[in-house]
C-alpha cells in the first residue's frame, strides 16, 4: 500500500525524491496500481492546465519532475494521458489547438488519438487540433520529436515545422526544429517521407529508408543516416559521435535546463565519442569528459551557470 498523501502530492508535482521512488516502485509492483493512478489521474486533469481553457491559443505544460529523469518519463506518460483524456470529453472545445509542452532537462512519450506514438525531447511543444484522427492528422512541432505513425492510407500524417512539411503514411523518423535554431533535420528511420516547403522544388523531396536531410537558410541536403544510437535519447541515452564539444555543450544546456559557458574556446572544435545516461546528470558527462579533455568547471547554483575552463 502507499499512502494517498503521496500520490496525490505526485500528481500535483510536488513529490520528493523518495516519495516520486515510492511512487514507481508501487506502480511496478502491480498492474492494478498503474490502473489506480490512471483513475486517480483523471480526477485530477484540470490541475494539469496553467490556466482554465478559454480560447484555442492556451498552452498545457507537462509539469514532470526534473529530478530523475528516468521517473521524469513516467510522469510525463500519465500526464499526457489526463490532458488528451480531458479534450476527448471536452464537447464544449470543438476545433481548438491541443498544446503540450515539455520543459528543458526532461522528455516525454504521448499516444496520439490515432494511435500513432510520439516522444518529445527537452523544450519542445507540439500542437494538432481536437479533430485529428477524424478530419486530418496534422501535427504542428517546435522542438525535437520522433514520430512512429499510424498507418491510415486514407489520411496522411503531416508534421508542420518552421520552414517545411513532412507528408507521411506510416513510418518512423526522427524531427529537430526549434524555432531559434537557424536548422531543420529529418531522420528517416523506416518507410517513406515526402518534404515540402517554400524552399524546397514544387515536386518535394520523397526520402528513403536510413536517409538524413537537413536545411539551412533555405540550403538542404540529403545522405545516409551516420549514427543510430542518436536516436536513443528517447530511452535516456544521450550518445555523442565524433561530435564538437561546443556543440555538446548546447545540448546539456537544452537536456539538464543549465547555462553554461565555455571560457577555453580551444575545447569548442574538439571531437568526442561517448555514451552517457541523461538521468547521471550534467556532472557526471563534463567529469568523464574532463578526464579526456583537461579542464576544470565550477558550479553556480545561483545563477543556474557551469563555467568551463
Amino acid at each position: 500500500m502507499i499512502e494517498q498523501t503521496i500520490l496525490q502530492k505526485y500528481l500535483e508535482g510536488n513529490a520528493t525524491n523518495e516519495e516520486i521512488e515510492l511512487v514507481v516502485t508501487w506502480l511496478d509492483s502491480s498492474e492494478d496500481n498503474v490502473q489506480q493512478l490512471i483513475k486517480l489521474r483523471k480526477l485530477h486533469n484540470i490541475s494539469i492546465f496553467n490556466e482554465p481553457i478559454k480560447e484555442n491559443k492556451r498552452k498545457t505544460t507537462i509539469r514532470t519532475r526534473k529530478i530523475m529523469y528516468e521517473v521524469a518519463k513516467v510522469a510525463a506518460i500519465f500526464l499526457l494521458f489526463g490532458v488528451g483524456n480531458y479534450f476527448l470529453t471536452n464537447k464544449k472545445e470543438e476545433a481548438s489547438t491541443q498544446r503540450f509542452y515539455v520543459p528543458p532537462g526532461q522528455r516525454a512519450e504521448l499516444m496520439l488519438p490515432d494511435s500513432s506514438i510520439v516522444w518529445l525531447n527537452a523544450q519542445t511543444t507540439l500542437n494538432y487540433s481536437s479533430d485529428f484522427g477524424k478530419s486530418n492528422r496534422n501535427i504542428e512541432l517546435n522542438g525535437e520529436a520522433y514520430f512512429k505513425v499510424k498507418k491510415n492510407p486514407n489520411l496522411t500524417f503531416v508534421v508542420k515545422t518552421k520552414d517545411i512539411d513532412i507528408n507521411v503514411l506510416g513510418t518512423e523518423f526522427n524531427v529537430i526544429s526549434y524555432q531559434d535554431e537557424p536548422h531543420t533535420e529529418v531522420s528517416l528511420l523506416s518507410g517513406s517521407i515526402r518534404i515540402t516547403g517554400s524552399q524546397i522544388p514544387d515536386e518535394g523531396i520523397t526520402m528513403k529508408t536510413n536517409n538524413y536531410f537537413r536545411i539551412v537558410q533555405g540550403k538542404y541536403e540529403t545522405f545516409g543516416i551516420q549514427d543510430y544510437d542518436y536516436f536513443r535519447w528517447k530511452d535516456g541515452i544521450l550518445s555523442f559521435s565524433n561530435e564538437p564539444i561546443g556543440s555538446i555543450m548546447k545540448k546539456l544546456e537544452l537536456y539538464y535546463d543549465t547555462h553554461i559557458e565555455v571560457k577555453n574556446e580551444s575545447l569548442l572544435k574538439l571531437p568526442y565519442t561517448g555514451k552517457f545516461r541523461s538521468k547521471d546528470g550534467v556532472e557526471q558527462v563534463l567529469k568523464v569528459l574532463q578526464h579526456e579533455l583537461k579542464f576544470t568547471y565550477t558550479v553556480n547554483t545561483e545563477l543556474n551557470l557551469i563555467t568551463i575552463k
